[in-house]
């Protein structure tokens, strides 16, 4: 990875934005252009490293993009920071070295003290995993 940015193409309409150090670490991350308010897509190039011993992509590398996103999606529309409280997800079908993978983060609901959220993990337009998230809003986001 530059200082710019990864070295792995994006389809059209992803840019790379760096994240927390973890995610940075095991990404690269790539992040819709264009998303609604309380939703974020993030995209990953499934790679070697993202797999496991029968070259599937690794479930926890999906739940932590599943995270991502729904931590995200809620970060944008209430500019406050998050922590996970708790988080459910259902596998469907592996996902392989070589997809792209997209994760659609959506906020459900929120209160003051804490965001509801949800995913789908897809590639292409099938659907491979599905998320669900509880989230504590701390401060304001910066």
């Amino acid at each position: 990875m530059s200082a710019e940015g990864p070295e792995i193409a994006a389809p059209a309409g992803f840019v790379y934005v760096a994240r927390a150090p973890f995610v940075n670490h095991v990404g690269p991350l790539f992040q819709a252009e264009v998303d609604a308010p309380g939703e974020m897509t993030l995209g990953l190039r499934v790679d070697t490293v993202h797999t496991n011993t029968m070259g599937f992509m690794h479930g926890g590398m999906i739940a932590t993009v599943c995270d991502s996103a729904m931590a995200r999606a809620a970060v944008f529309l209430l500019n406050r920071r998050t922590v996970t409280l708790r988080m459910g997800i259902e596998y469907f079908d592996p996902v392989k070295k070589g997809d792209w993978l997209t994760a659609h983060g959506r906020l459900v609901d929120h209160d003051g003290e804490v965001a509801q959220t949800e995913c789908l993990v897809k590639v292409g337009e099938d659907v491979r995993a599905r998320g669900t998230g509880v989230f504590r809003l701390l401060r304001a986001a910066k």
